[in-house]
């Protein structure tokens, strides 16, 4: 996906896939025609990578699960950020793929209350 091959979007999610990064100021992204047109909107300020850990499968069905993870964007500034995905997958003919992602961004350290 960092490089561009929007033509494989479709190994990563579903066809009709929503991509929530509206705590970030982007709204709400339906389907791959708006993923694209916010991507390349985005041009240079598009992170330089996108780094998945930490991916912890928190509910499954048979045909659907959901599973949190962090993900790090260096940018290329060198600054980074992290973020929590909150994702939906579900199972396809052709494997398991993204159906919903909420991208929840971390600003604040840890803290105690």
């Amino acid at each position: 996906m960092d490089a561009g091959a929007f033509g494989r979007l479709d190994e990563l999610f579903t066809e009709d896939f929503v991509y929530d990064v509206a705590a970030l100021g982007y709204g709400r992204l339906e389907g791959a025609r708006a993923f694209v047109e916010a991507s390349v909107a985005l041009g240079d300020d598009n992170p330089l990578g996108h780094h998945v850990t930490n991916a912890l499968v928190i509910d499954a069905a048979h045909d659907e699960a959901t599973v949190r993870s962090k993900g790090i964007g260096i940018l290329t500034n060198g600054a980074s950020g992290t973020v929590v995905y909150e994702d939906v997958v579900r199972r396809t003919d052709a494997g398991w793929r993204i159906a919903r992602r909420t991208v929840v961004p971390r600003r604040r350290p840890l803290h105690s209350g």
